[in-house]
């Protein structure tokens, strides 16, 4: 059982440093550790048995292989706290700014919130499950096809964050617009110094008129975090 416990311990850990929420850097190290090893032995009790000179070359590319799973699922979650972000600085929120350690920046209160839904809804839509399952699959060459697949999902967050995010940002740029006219045809009303409180109450509005719109949005990304889980390997 050495052989393939030290390879599935290999592909956990490098699942649970990336994976959405394990890989968190408020996790802590215990969990993770205790995540991986619980998961290893729980495949390995299930695998052929092999002596572990056979898998210590597989080694780099099992964690290679499970660290490039949960940076796919995390990429996909990526794309509400962009959006959510965007959301956050376009209501005039970016002065109640602080670090985000989950985030390693400085991040919104808007992101946080949000942000903490999704994750919610990734651990309700099956996500740490779809996870063993993903680390319980055998190494194949396909694992490593799918980088192609992460430069995608990496190159597309901003995509979807903006149309995430898009609501608000047209509701917030016709405010925007509408008060600089004013400004222009009323130089004396001086109306930016209301513009914050302004954005603020159109935005929310916004918000709270989307709020299905944007649940909705948050449980299929998750979904969608889930199923490249589960679709891993199988290319």
């Amino acid at each position: 059982m050495t052989g393939p416990f030290v390879a599935a311990l290999a592909r956990a850990g490098g699942f649970a440093f990336t994976a959405p929420l394990l890989g968190e850097p408020t996790t802590p190290l215990r969990a993770r550790l205790v995540f991986t090893v619980a998961v290893a032995a729980a495949i390995a009790g299930t695998a052929p048995a092999q002596p572990i000179a056979a898998v210590l070359g597989l080694i780099p590319l099992e964690l290679g292989a499970g660290a490039l799973a949960g940076v796919s699922a995390r990429l996909v979650l990526d794309r509400i706290a962009a959006g959510s972000q965007l959301i956050g600085l376009h209501l005039g929120l970016g002065f109640a700014a602080d670090y985000d350690p989950r985030a390693g920046e400085s991040a919104s209160s808007v992101r946080k919130l949000i942000s903490a839904l999704a994750g919610i809804a990734f651990l309700a839509a099956g996500g740490l499950e779809a996870g063993v399952r993903c680390i319980a699959m055998p190494l194949r060459a396909t694992d490593f096809a799918d980088l192609s697949h992460v430069l995608l999902l990496a190159t597309s967050v901003m995509t979807h964050a903006i149309a995430f995010a898009a609501p608000v940002l047209i509701a917030a740029t016709i405010i925007n617009l509408g008060l600089a006219f004013m400004n222009r045809a009323a130089p004396a009303m001086n109306v930016f110094s209301i513009s914050l409180p302004v954005v603020l109450l159109g935005g929310g509005l916004v918000l709270m008129a989307t709020a299905p719109t944007m649940a909705a949005a948050i449980d299929a990304t998750a979904r969608e975090a889930v199923a490249v889980l589960d679709n891993w390997g199988t290319r």
